[in-house]
């Protein structure tokens, strides 16, 4: 019955994709309605219908996530579009709904409507190796079914496509935008730097929507980021031998939370939850992962192996934790007194900003805070600085200890899978694990 009811969801989701795709290139504004509706839908039912499955922290996650994406067609008209890195307190000082392409491209291929856009990206002229998450977003764009934003705003962490997409972008719409180059060594004057850029930035803001900044609520704000990635840093203890209740579409949910919703108390309170729930889980005898980087969650021959499973689970992915001090000591600057100075610490001391080895330190720094058995370093299709990256980490990790598996794949793009590769190579991984593990 449960496997009939599976099929069933996946066929219906089949079914609104395959619409929503019929009418991208005759009739834009229906595609547009039909996944506003969708997206509206799903943002009341997290709101109103708990999943007695999850815990409090995995409910609050998806509410969250659902709330940012539904406003990026409800609320067009003050909407900014940002890069995933790009700290976004300032616009929401100015009450000012934000969206990324992560968010938009992850719940359009959660909603099985992906492959039109992305066709029609390619057709368009983006190259077949770029992006996915920003094919999506660019064929959402190039198609008018995205409706152009007031404002773009991005940053150089840490993606290569941020600059070419956001350039393009910005020429199509013809609206303001502003790039925030950040330099790779971690400094106070690399801080001071893109605290000046982040001002620039605000008063940008201000001018294109025509109201003030309130710096005291500013200050409020990212001081509650620095609440919440403390406490999600204290969630990682929590974590280890517990059993979480995870899957995989939940890990994208939350870190998508964690960058764009950061500073908002719903952060804060999923964060807060997590280390209230995990506290009290229930032990975990089956195998812990960290997952590096994004996730295929619409996959099943990985997520029969992960959702709520008690043979494997994904402990931590290492884009939730990103932004959290770690094992680099305590904030230099307080957000509450010094607000642009914090978010400028934020970016520059980012793990994915600067060297790969820094990357690799922080997934190691993750994998012994939570006791992890091993971990999966996934390559996203077009994202080149993790699949330059993946053999330093590998190596890195296998030193410390925690084997690592290098998978090739697409978190956004369901048909850019190779799923019987994947599937027999990470089941060999997870048998090679458990040995491990009991023979420890």
């Amino acid at each position: 019955m449960g496997k009939r009811s599976s099929n069933k969801s996946q066929a219906m989701l089949d079914w609104y994709g395959d619409v929503v795709g019929a009418h991208i290139k005759s009739s834009p504004s229906f595609a547009r309605s039909w996944l506003s509706f969708g997206f509206t839908w799903t943002r009341w039912r997290t709101a109103h219908v708990q999943d007695r499955r999850l815990y409090p922290c995995d409910n609050y996650a998806a509410r969250i996530c659902f709330d940012m994406v539904s406003q990026a067609f409800s609320r067009t008209h003050e909407l900014v579009l940002s890069s995933i890195f790009l700290p976004t307190e300032i616009f929401q000082a100015l009450d000012l709904p934000t969206v990324t392409a992560e968010a938009l491209a992850g719940t359009t291929g959660g909603a099985h409507a992906e492959r039109g856009f992305v066709s029609y990206a390619e057709e368009s002229g983006i190259p077949e190796t770029y992006c996915s998450y920003h094919k999506v977003l660019m064929g959402m764009a190039l198609s008018g079914v995205l409706e152009k934003p007031r404002m773009l705003a991005s940053c150089s962490v840490a993606c290569d496509a941020n600059n070419l997409t956001f350039k393009t972008l910005a020429k199509l719409w013809d609206v303001p935008s502003v790039y925030v180059d950040v330099p790779y060594e971690i400094s106070e004057d690399s801080i001071m730097y893109v605290a000046d850029e982040l001002r620039g930035l605000a008063g940008k803001a201000e001018e294109v929507f025509g109201r003030k900044i309130d710096q005291a609520r500013l200050s409020g704000l990212v001081a509650r980021s620095q609440r919440t990635l403390d406490t999600l840093s204290r969630s990682l203890t929590k974590r280890a031998s517990h059993y979480l209740k995870s899957d995989m579409m939940l890990t994208v949910e939350e870190l998508l939370d964690a960058h764009v919703a950061l500073g908002s108390p719903g952060a804060e309170k999923m964060a807060a939850h997590m280390v209230e729930d995990y506290a009290g889980a229930a032990p975990y005898e089956g195998l812990s992962l960290v997952w590096v980087h994004t996730a295929p969650f619409f996959l099943p021959e990985l997520s029969q192996h992960l959702d709520r499973s008690p043979q494997a689970q994904i402990v931590a992915t290492d884009m939730l934790f990103d932004q959290v001090c770690g094992e680099d000591g305590p904030w230099r600057h307080d957000g509450a007194q010094r607000p642009f100075e914090a978010m400028a610490e934020r970016l520059v001391r980012c793990s994915f900003n600067g060297p790969a080895a820094r990357r690799a330190e922080r997934i190691r720094w993750i994998c012994e805070q939570t006791h992890a058995d091993g971990a999966v370093i996934f390559c996203h299709w077009g994202c080149k600085e993790t699949a330059g990256a993946a053999q330093l980490i590998r190596r890195t990790l296998e030193r410390a200890g925690f084997p690592a598996l290098v998978l090739d794949g697409d978190g956004c793009d369901r048909k850019n899978n190779m799923c019987g590769q994947m599937s027999t190579r990470f089941e060999a991984f997870l048998e090679l694990l458990r040995l491990r593990h009991e023979t420890c």
